[in-house]
């Protein structure tokens, strides 16, 4: 009988606690096999990890980076894609429309702080470079008086325009020794372009055979037409007369070239005047 009862027991399986952190032995994993089948994820051993540096004040840049994240808002039937504190301004001022006091108040005190803001910023930089247009200015006068080789500030202190009524400036001319470059290349173009126009207006006057006539007129009206584009796209200050010109109806025409040759650019390839 004994014996019987414990060959009964022996096949009784154990009791087991079963809860947090020691599930059924059904569900557990089992020896010699991995609880990862698939592995580590790729690329997850060697990601880096965000480093800031204080000194870039990384808290400034995560604030302007959601800002300025793109969020998709609903306008009518359209969805548009805008900044993040573009979308905040727009539903604060559709609140401050319809009544809401505190959105008023807000957006009238931000729309304050920004007009004075950039006010104060126009004012500074107008005060900056009439500071610098003066100083080059008065140099360059000063060498001219002395005889002496004139300086070549960038900007040039004649290229600095400045509008006190509007608080803005302009720099009608090159800002670095790369731009100077360009445009130099451009006015020694143009000088070239005005040799050839004297050239070939002398070359059709003395003709008298027609198709020579007619071959030097064309090549006169492709260099004045040169001429014209570049004279035209540069400021007044650098603007100079064609000595030479062609009044043909089909030649070129000052102050309306590169207007002409826009417009042209726009069309089919077929269908431009100018290749």
């Amino acid at each position: 009988m004994s014996s019987d009862g414990d060959s009964t027991r022996s096949n009784v399986p154990a009791l087991q606690k079963v809860g947090y952190a020691s599930p059924p032995i059904e569900h557990q994993f089992k020896k010699g096999q991995s609880g990862n089948p698939r592995g580590r994820p790729r690329g997850s051993r060697g990601k880096a990890r965000l480093q800031f540096d204080p000194g870039h004040r990384p808290t400034n840049e995560l604030i302007l980076a959601e800002a300025y994240r793109p969020v998709a808002i609903r306008e009518g039937d359209e969805i548009l894609e805008i900044p993040a504190i573009q979308a905040v301004m727009r539903a604060m001022g559709v609140s401050a429309m319809k009544g809401n006091r505190l959105a008023q108040k807000t957006l009238a005190e931000i729309v304050q702080r920004v007009e004075q803001a950039e006010v104060q910023s126009r004012m500074e930089s107008l005060e900056s470079f009439l500071t610098y247009k003066m100083k080059w200015t008065e140099e360059i006068e000063r060498c001219e008086r002395d005889g002496r080789p004139l300086p070549t500030p960038l900007p040039h202190p004649d290229d600095v325009i400045l509008d006190f009524r509007k608080g803005t400036v302009n720099i009608r001319g090159p800002l670095t020794k790369e731009e100077k470059a360009e445009w130099d290349k451009r006015l020694e173009r143009r000088a070239e372009s005005q040799e050839e126009v004297s050239y070939f207006a002398e070359k059709y006057r003395k003709a008298r055979d027609p198709k020579s006539k007619e071959r030097w007129l064309s090549d006169w009206h492709l260099e004045q037409r040169i001429f014209d584009l570049i004279n035209d796209s540069l400021p007044d200050r650098y603007k100079t007369k064609l000595a030479d010109r062609s009044f043909h109806p089909d030649a070129s025409r000052e102050g309306k070239t590169l207007a002409e040759f826009v417009a042209d650019r726009k069309k089919p390839k077929s269908k431009r005047q100018w290749s």
